[in-house]
Formats: C-alpha cells, structure tokens, sequence
C-alpha cells in the first residue's frame, strides 16, 4: 500500500470501434466496472463505409438504450488514447488500465507506455506516466440462435437473409426494441451490404488525344 500511496483512484477503459456495440461488450463493461473503481467505454467519432457505418452520437443512441450511461461514454481520436477522459482526473492519482482483447495485447502491449497491470498492480503509477493493460475475459453470448459477434450483429442488421425476422432477432441479440434506433441501425449496415453486393465495374483509362485534351475509355 505504502508504494501504491499516490495513487488514489484506479479507472478502466474499454476501448473499441463498437460497429455495433453487443451484448458481449456489455457484459465485459460490467466485469471491469465490478475491478476499478470506475469504468469508461471509449470510442471514435469515425463515419466511413464499410468498417465504420455508425458515427459516435448514433453509437451512444444504441449503447444506453441497452443501459450503458451516458456518461461513461467517451468520444476519443484513438480508444486507446483516452486524452479527452484524462481531462477529469489528476494525472499524479489517477491510474489508467486499458482492457485489450488477447489480439491486441501484442500490437499495443510493446511499447514503453502501456505495462502489464497484472505484473503492476502493487506499483502503479499516473496516467501520464504509463497506461496499464488487462487482457479482456471472452464472453460468449448466444442471441436467436446465433452466436454472437461482430459478423453476426453486422449481418442480423443489414443482410437480406433476416429481412423477415430482423425485428424480432433485434430485441433477442440487444435486448431492447426502439423503433428509431432500429430503423437508424439497419440503414447503416444495410448500406455496407449493398456495398458488398455491388459488381465490379471496370475502371475507366484515360488517355490524351494529343491536343490536350483527356478523354474517357
């Protein structure tokens, strides 16, 4: 305790792009609220089809409907660079751990900044000085018969294969039914289907007629 005296106040942070946010996200938001003392999600502001088809202000919409707080919902450039949640805590007592999945770990886990927490825990230090990582416990959830993730959300939301029973999966895989934040969902990832479903066109060469101009093949 003597060595963990400057640190008064341990946060987690699950950081995600949440394209959409499941029930399994859920249940790993309420396992690390119950391991610090207090628990963010973090996430981008990104809207681009195919992997982005939700901006942050629709991705709140859904995440409180299935009984998320507002307020522990947190816009960041990068979920795992939470600049915007460090402006409400004391840098000197505050510790940060950031939950990765075990895909993650690798990739962000080489640096100087981000330490094992496990490997920490009796020596924290401040946010500024390092951020901590936990690998996240997989939670397997089954929804409709389907096993859920992120390809079985995408696809319950906007693949034809659902068309007739999407209403009814909806409220068996999220757990609520809003028809606005319904309707707002299977637009997004309907869109990425059509995507998908487009043919190719081949791509037009131009070439120069020899007066300057450019013409199309």
């Amino acid at each position: 305790l003597e060595a963990n005296s400057d640190i008064k106040k341990v946060v987690g942070i699950f950081g995600g792009r949440f394209q959409p946010f499941g029930p399994h996200h859920k249940k790993v938001y309420e396992w690390l609220s119950k391991q610090f003392d207090d628990a963010y999600i973090t996430t981008s502001n990104i809207k681009k089809l195919p992997r982005h088809p939700m901006d942050f202000k629709e991705k709140v919409r859904h995440m409180s409907k299935m009984g998320i707080p507002k307020s522990k919902i947190i816009q960041e450039k990068t979920p795992f660079v939470a600049k915007s949640l460090e402006k409400k805590f004391n840098p000197k007592t505050t510790a940060f751990v950031y939950i990765f999945g075990k895909k993650d770990t690798g990739r962000l886990g080489g640096g100087k900044y981000f330490q094992d927490y496990k490997k920490n825990k009796n020596n924290l230090k401040g946010y500024k000085e390092h951020g901590y990582y936990l690998v996240a416990p997989h939670m397997s959830v089954s929804a409709g018969g389907l096993e859920v993730s992120g390809t079985a959300m995408r696809e319950l939301l906007g693949s034809e294969k659902y068309k007739d029973d999407r209403e009814k999966l909806f409220k068996k895989m999220f757990g609520y039914y809003d028809k606005g934040v319904f309707n707002m969902m299977t637009n997004k990832f309907s869109k990425i289907f059509e995507h998908k479903s487009e043919p190719k066109r081949p791509l037009k060469k131009k070439w120069n007629d020899g007066k300057g101009k450019e013409l199309l093949q």
